[in-house]
């Protein structure tokens, strides 16, 4: 076990009772009694094990998050290298009411997890395997693994696998969502690939979960997987390879936007087909501007150039057409802005939208209204509408009742990300309101009776069913009352125990 600070367990570092505000009613606790209990439990802790407490040298940079908008705070960070010492903690944490998060890319940015404040971050970089079993065609990976760890490896043994859009994202706590991405349409979402799972539940047990092991347990990982428990290993079936994606990086002036926007609408999109629209603002021109970043997966340039003709007829001003490799298709298509869009310690304000339904006037009107708002509040004009429309020809031909995933037969899933420069900015007040309308004029066409959201783009304030679905919940609190009565893992758009 290392210490990162010097003044470790020290009387004067123990003295005094000084209060921590609650991370929920159901934990409270004080400042010192955090180190006095992860001193008694060093010595059960494997050598290599590390202890950091803020103003240590690496507690910074273990604790630093992509999104800092509303984020959770720690007394107290610890780093575990073995599946034991993760046992510890969760005994540990759950023994003396201390709430923690288990962090892996740490790029989860629900309000929810601001919930936990004075807490424990339980760092899981240190678990950072790719194993690839090319007989059985399968890649198991650690809690540490991000996206970019993922393309390299698999690629180079001839296959792929479904992945999310950005490469930061951690693999496993995207996965547990779902995990929607660019190859949807053609091999479904990332559950649909997951074929098992070790987990340490909130008793410190540690399980096994497949399609034949703890399947009732499985069905609901997959959709809702933050509440059960600390996923250890993920195993996932990969696909062999099919070449080279095609990506197509197109910008249009903003006076296309009703033409746009309706082709879009009404475009069919084959299973390789995906259409990325992005409304955002160019500090360049001054203007707002419209951005389509689509990619074609098993097929030539031809092929997809025949596919994207109806939005290349429309001339868009800017056009960068080529052949990527799959392992790149995160930082090389997007106009590369997969590495600025990585970057950590940024505000995200986001509000997420499902869509079945695409009406195009609502585009126009969000387009409209964002324009206005970027006029008017220049602190707030890296703020960006993204429409992200993936085929879904593979994900429906999954059946509804073999994920918790309830949304899909989703076609679009709308991220609106209100940003500016740094917390405190009273632009966060008019932001945030247009971020909640922007939401609810979405939601009023989606084609869904009301509001859903993908779980992964919740921004914290949405009910259990409109991220879980009614109908899966039932199932979905019997699962919680099992594995987590006590909701020890609570801080992540947590399931209620019972239901309804």
């Amino acid at each position: 076990m290392h210490l990162s600070s010097s003044l470790l367990f020290t009387s004067a570092l123990l003295a005094g009772g000084i209060n921590a505000s609650p991370a929920t009613n159901a934990y409270r606790r004080q400042k010192a009694d955090m180190r006095t209990i992860i001193g008694d439990t060093t010595p059960i802790l494997s050598n290599t094990t590390t202890v950091h407490f803020p103003g240590s040298g690496d507690f910074f940079s273990i604790t630093e998050r992509w999104d800092v908008y509303r984020p959770p705070s720690y007394q107290a960070a610890i780093t575990p290298t073995t599946e034991a010492d993760i046992v510890s903690l969760v005994k540990m944490a759950k023994e003396h009411n201390i709430p923690f998060l288990a962090t892996g890319g740490r790029h989860g940015y629900g309000t929810t997890l601001g919930n936990c404040q004075e807490g424990l971050a339980i760092d899981l970089s240190h678990f950072k395997d790719v194993k690839i079993d090319e007989q059985r065609q399968t890649v198991t990976i650690g809690p540490g693994v991000i996206f970019a760890d993922v393309f390299p490896v698999v690629s180079d043994a001839g296959f792929q696998v479904q992945t999310g859009t950005c490469s930061c994202v951690g693999m496993i706590g995207a996965t547990i969502g779902a995990g929607i991405g660019r190859l949807d349409g053609v091999h479904g979402l990332v559950i649909d690939a997951l074929e098992s799972v070790r987990m340490v539940t909130a008793n410190g047990d540690i399980v096994e979960a497949s399609k034949t092991k703890n399947p009732e347990l499985f069905w609901g990982i997959r959709g809702a997987g933050a509440n059960f428990g600390i996923i250890t290993q993920a195993t996932y079936k990969m696909h062999k390879s099919m070449g080279d994606i095609i990506s197509f990086d197109l910008i249009y002036e903003p006076e296309k936007n009703v033409t746009l926007f309706n082709t879009v609408a009404n475009m069919y999109l084959p299973p390789g087909l995906t259409v990325e629209t992005i409304m955002s603002y160019n500090e360049t021109t001054q203007k707002p501007t419209l951005i389509i970043s689509s990619t074609y997966a098993g097929g030539s340039e031809a092929e997809a150039r025949r596919w994207m003709q109806p939005l290349l007829r429309l001339n868009p001003w800017y056009k960068d057409i080529k052949a990527v490799p799959w392992k790149k298709m995160s930082t090389d298509t997007a106009l590369g802005l997969d590495k600025e869009v990585c970057g950590n310690s940024q505000i995200f304000d986001i509000y997420g939208v499902n869509l079945r339904r695409h009406d195009a006037n609502t585009w126009v009107k969000t387009f409209n209204k964002l324009a206005k708002f970027w006029n008017e509040q220049p602190a707030a004009r890296s703020s960006a509408l993204v429409l992200e429309t993936w085929p879904n020809q593979a994900v429906v031909a999954v059946p509804d009742s073999e994920t918790a995933y309830p949304w899909r037969d989703a076609t679009t899933y709308v991220m609106i990300q209100m940003r500016w420069d740094a917390p405190g900015n009273p632009v966060e007040t008019v932001a945030d309101a247009m971020g909640r309308e922007l939401r609810n004029d979405y939601a009023k066409t989606s084609g869904y009776n009301g509001l859903t959201v993908y779980v992964n783009y919740a921004h914290g304030d949405e009910t259990p069913e409109q991220m879980y679905g009614r109908n899966k919940l039932p199932r979905l609190a019997k699962l919680k009352k099992q594995y987590d009565p006590s909701s020890v893992f609570g801080f992540h758009n947590p399931l209620p125990t019972s239901y309804p």
